[in-house]
């Protein structure tokens, strides 16, 4: 087992989309000083952790259908063993766990708001109790991932609740602008994976998918539905004046990339369209960081 198969089993350049998306909340959020920056950066170690560990037990769940979707994946191929998976999958949700404990810890040895912090909590067991009820079978589990869009949408809450989570590490997790940019991002995402099920349609033998029940080319057209819905989000925060109107300019490259990703999608190339989708979600992200920085210059 090499670097690169565990760089494969965690998805590490989802992790890094992760690791970005934290201090984007932050920013958003208002972070403005050293001890808010430190605790922003616990929070993206404890949302790395987080997300590594999800990605390795979703591989872990999902071997079989990886056997015929995505032959090259880790455990698929054998270049990591279920074992050494587990191993891994504990040692980041542990890493996630300690990052979220060292910036409770850093908050009140700063002599920070310990209460306004808090809101941390209840988003991190959130995402716990969205990852357990999306990968696990237990009896009490809601078996999300067979579930089709409940699952998909479920997955996007949590790329949407980290943008939130960023925030509350400064004590600002109520913040509008911050919800908006989470939405928008969630709509994009639930349509990448709304995508993602369509391109995997032969190997989810045990997964009730949207695609499955609707069929694929509708499936598209719902993807497509919340495409658009995303797009309009990435204009209110400036049509509402959270961030001024003349900073749109930021959100270019995103915009153009959704409508481009429109061919892709109605054509059944789910391929390119799922990847373009998580482009545009990120040029998104940028693009509110820029805004969110140059307004704060302006002031």
């Amino acid at each position: 087992m090499g670097a690169g198969s565990v760089v494969k089993l965690i998805r590490l350049p989802n992790v890094l989309i992760g690791l970005f998306t934290v201090p984007l909340g932050g920013l958003l959020g208002g972070a403005s000083t050293v001890d808010h920056w430190i605790v922003v950066f616990l929070h993206s170690i404890s949302v790395a952790g987080f997300m590594s560990a999800w990605n390795v037990y979703n591989d872990l769940m999902d071997i079989e259908g990886d056997l015929i979707n995505h032959p090259n994946r880790p455990l698929a191929s054998g270049d990591v063993s279920i074992e050494t998976a587990r191993k891994i999958a504990m040692f980041s949700l542990v890493t996630s766990i300690f990052g979220l404990l060292g910036a409770a810890a850093w908050v009140s040895f700063s002599g920070g708001d310990v209460s306004a912090w808090l809101p941390s909590l209840p988003i991190w067991f959130l995402a716990l109790l969205l990852m357990i009820h999306y990968e696990f079978e237990g009896e009490h589990s809601l078996r999300l991932k067979h579930k089709g869009l409940p699952g998909n949408l479920a997955v996007s809450l949590l790329v949407g609740i980290v943008i939130v989570f960023g925030a509350s590490a400064v004590g600002n997790a109520t913040n509008p602008l911050v919800w908006f940019v989470g939405l928008s991002a969630f709509s994009i995402n639930s349509a990448r994976e709304i995508i993602k099920d369509v391109e995997d349609i032969e190997g989810d033998l045990d997964r009730e998918t949207l695609s499955k029940h609707i069929g694929s080319d509708r499936a598209r057209m719902v993807a497509w539905l919340m495409t658009l819905l995303g797009f309009a989000l990435l204009f209110v925060p400036f049509g509402i004046e959270l961030l001024p109107s003349g900073l749109l300019i930021a959100m270019v490259p995103s915009i153009l990339t959704l409508l481009a990703a429109k061919p892709h999608i109605h054509s059944g190339n789910d391929h390119s369209a799922q990847r373009m989708l998580r482009f545009a979600m990120l040029l998104g992200l940028i693009g509110f960081g820029i805004a969110s920085l140059a307004n704060d210059f302006l002031i």
